[in-house]
């Protein structure tokens, strides 16, 4: 397939940027506020309200499948959404752009992603819920490509650790906050009128919360190329040559090869289990997760991933994938876990209390790591997190009982502290591109939405499985225990990348 052209993807070698300003801590603060609001809304959804609006719609015995069928539409369109918006932000131009390249994308995302929330909380169907929450991921994803821009493109090299620390500790802060208040609001074993409104409130919290930190972010921050759009207006003249509209030729080819090879590779499955070859059926789980591997190849073609002529930002991508397919592969059933293994009287409830274990002491590491990471390297935060996100999965599965679990989120706390504080970091410090920072981003983030599409398509029917066997307790330590083998994979990838101390 082809790519879009060398010289147009990457002009950096041509052009090197130029020294960015050092920020007050105030500014830093106001680049990064808008992260609290996407992990507050995220850690809402994910954690509390979608596996509790999935149980009250289908039930006990087909929870995970039906998680997994509300899940995995959003998290692959989060796949192509992401670095797509990158793309369209990094080449923003015309009238738009004298307001700024990302601002304009966080804006008309966040409240495309309003709307998309609204018909979440009045979805009464299973159908309905994944169409919804569809709209949400495509339109939360067209504002956070640009917004996570916002970091290489305005903060200095040696103000990154700190600002990373400032965005883990806000994630953590917005984590804490989502999984608060949403537990306090919605809990199954109530009636259904008082759930609902329940529900609705929640939602409307959200709402609101991502409404006015949108509006804090886009109107305190100054993007880096504002007030030099004469200069800027001269390099586009000059090398107009190889630059053009980011829709061209070479991309269109791309990506209407990726869809080809998707249609043809989904037909070949089709036909396989109409004639069932060999006597064997492939499920739907299994179709999901090929498709997935077929676009996501077309995605990094589409967008310039190069492992070979970018090693190191390939290996950041790696240390991520695995990372974070462990923290899904947990964070995606942990109700569920509360709610079959550790019997819980009120998972909901239960869930949240973990949530905020995990947040206490995630923020007393994600700051000092961060700020760490600029004199001790970055590296060994991984391995401290990787290491103790582990031990947390080694821990659900030895032991059941509630004090004992909700005890073991601190320590996930301190590792997942660690790690959110650097992760921005090590991305920041290997993007192969000066001038295409948010596509970059967006390839960068596709390593978080493929755990959200293999976690509940892994773990879902598993779950299921074992719970209608009559042992659940059984089905939750394989799934733990894969956890444990992502973040300690992820923990050794991270020592591969040679650019990094």
């Amino acid at each position: 397939m082809a790519t879009l052209e060398h010289d147009d993807m990457r002009p950096s070698s041509v052009h090197p940027p130029m020294e960015t300003p050092r920020l007050r801590i105030v500014q830093i603060i106001a680049i990064s506020i808008f992260w609290f609001a996407l992990n507050f809304h995220w850690s809402a959804l994910g954690l509390i309200i979608i596996p509790s609006q999935v149980y009250v719609l289908v039930g006990e015995l087909h929870k995970g499948e039906a998680l997994a069928f509300v899940l995995v539409p959003g998290a692959f369109v989060a796949l192509f959404a992401n670095p797509l918006f990158g793309l369209l932000s990094d080449r923003m131009r015309g009238r738009f752009a004298r307001w700024g390249k990302r601002r304009p994308y966080i804006l008309l995302g966040t409240l495309a992603n309003i709307g998309g929330l609204i018909w979440m909380a009045e979805a009464r169907d299973i159908t309905s819920l994944a169409i919804a929450y569809l709209i949400v991921q495509f339109a939360s994803n067209a504002a956070q490509a640009p917004f996570h821009a916002l970091l290489p493109d305005i903060v200095p090299v040696p103000q990154r650790g700190l600002t990373s620390g400032i965005m883990g500790l806000l994630s953590i802060g917005g984590n804490i906050a989502g999984a608060l208040i949403s537990g306090m609001y919605i809990d199954a074993s109530k009636p259904l009128a008082q759930y609902q409104q329940g529900l609705w409130f929640t939602y409307g919290i959200i709402i609101v919360i991502l409404l006015v930190l949108m509006l804090v972010t886009i109107f305190t921050v100054r993007e880096k190329h504002e007030g030099a759009r004469p200069a800027q207006k001269r390099e586009i003249v000059s090398t107009s040559n190889t630059r053009t509209s980011w829709l061209n030729r070479s991309l269109l080819i791309t990506g209407l090869a990726t869809l080809l090879a998707a249609g043809i590779v989904w037909g070949l499955m089709a036909l396989w289990n109409i004639f069932q070859l060999f006597g064997l059926h492939i499920t739907t789980d299994v179709q999901q997760v090929v498709l997935e591997i077929v676009v996501t190849l077309g995605l990094f073609r589409v967008f310039d991933f190069n492992p070979r002529r970018d090693p190191d930002f390939a290996w950041v991508f790696v240390t991520r994938l695995l990372m974070m397919m462990g923290i899904y592969t947990i964070q995606t059933f942990l109700q569920y876990y509360m709610r079959d293994v550790v019997g819980a009287a009120h998972p909901e409830q239960q869930t949240t209390n973990f949530v905020i274990a995990i947040s206490l002491t995630s923020l007393f590491s994600a700051l000092g790591a961060g700020w760490l990471s600029d004199r001790v390297g970055r590296k060994r935060m991984v391995y401290l997190a990787g290491c103790l996100m582990a031990l947390v999965g080694l821990i659900f599965i030895v032991t059941h009982s509630l004090p004992i679990v909700l005890a073991s989120g601190a320590i996930f706390g301190l590792g997942y502290g660690a790690y959110q504080s650097v992760d921005w970091a090590l991305v920041a410090d290997t993007l192969p591109s000066h001038e295409n920072y948010a596509r970059d981003m967006g390839v960068w983030n596709i390593s978080l939405a493929i755990p959200q599409i293999i976690a509940p398509v892994l773990g879902g029917p598993l779950i299921d499985w074992f719970v209608r066997q009559g042992q659940a307790v059984f089905g939750f330590q394989l799934l733990f225990g894969l956890a444990i083998v992502y973040c300690l994979a992820g923990t050794f990838a991270v020592r591969y990348i040679r650019s990094i101390k």
